[in-house]
């Protein structure tokens, strides 16, 4: 299962090989999670159809990976259960999607779909009324497959001094920033008026047993100085959230020196307290849009 942070790059720059305490641990299997899954709050009618609909859009961390109870614990549960029992749940949430795979193989096409049939009907009270955006991690995948395990790439400074490294993750990056454009703006097109929550990443390694991996974290979300990458994924994100006019959740600062207390056994997602945490972010933006009281 591919995961929803960084997990590529992070490799990359760890290395592969050798015995260092500082080696990336082998991330545990997850319990596969289906995906979609609708989740139904009773409402006048019981029927989801009926129903003002809240739709994640994401990867693992909308699927709730990592979480004891992926419905009721990860954020995405949670922050269905804070909007109110009149709203209905489309989760969308698919481990492992890159930013391509959502475009490509249907759950945004799923969405916009969703959006045309319910918000431009005679019933105003089934309308797809938020939508909440995670995605970006998976789209470092590759570099771990053809760089990190063939032992090209195996270090932070080997990495920066080999132009294959700095190149395949130049490309990447880049790469990214268009996909979240369209998807920002397919969903804009939709519907000019819905609120879409647009969230940054965390650095799962902050805070925990290797201040090296905790250093390459902070590397590939939000850049360093004097390197090739002045800017992360996570500057990307907060670009096109300006750009778009949609509202930002910060989750990054909320993980901060936490990954003891918020990180599952796995090492890459949240925990229950974790999912609390980024649900509570949210909740918090979508108070301040006035969506909840």
């Amino acid at each position: 299962m591919r995961y929803a942070i960084a997990l590529a790059l992070l490799f990359l720059f760890a290395g592969a090989c050798g015995s260092s305490d500082d080696a990336l641990p082998s991330p545990a299997p997850s319990t596969p999670v289906p995906v979609p899954w609708l989740r139904v709050i009773p409402s006048d009618d019981g029927r989801i159809g009926g129903a003002p609909l809240y739709i994640a859009l994401g990867d693992s961390l909308s699927a709730g990976v990592g979480a004891s109870n992926y419905v009721e614990k990860g954020f995405v549960g949670l922050v269905h259960d804070k909007l109110g029992p009149e709203f209905a749940l489309l989760n969308l949430g698919i481990a492992g999607d890159t930013s391509r795979e959502l475009i490509e193989e249907g759950p945004l096409d799923r969405v916009i779909a969703e959006i045309e049939q319910r918000n431009y009907d005679d019933n105003a009270d089934n309308n797809v009324t938020v939508v909440t955006l995670e995605i970006g991690g998976n789209d470092l995948l590759d570099l771990f497959f053809d760089l990190v395990l063939p032992g090209r790439c195996p270090s932070v400074s080997q990495g920066l001094e080999r132009p294959e490294c700095v190149d395949a993750l130049r490309e990447t990056l880049d790469a990214y920033e268009p996909n979240l454009v369209l998807i920002l703006d397919r969903l804009h097109e939709a519907d000019a008026q819905l609120p879409i929550f647009l969230m940054t990443l965390y650095n799962p390694f902050s805070g925990g047993a290797s201040p090296l991996l905790d250093e390459i974290g902070e590397l590939a979300l939000e850049g360093a100085p004097d390197t090739p990458f002045l800017e992360g994924l996570q500057d990307i994100i907060r670009r096109q959230a300006e750009a778009n006019d949609v509202p930002l959740v910060e989750v990054y600062p909320h993980f901060e020196g936490k990954a003891r207390e918020y990180i599952a056994s796995d090492t890459i997602h949240p925990n229950d307290t974790g999912y609390q945490v980024m649900a509570d972010a949210v909740l918090a933006e979508m108070r301040e849009a006035g969506l909840l009281d």
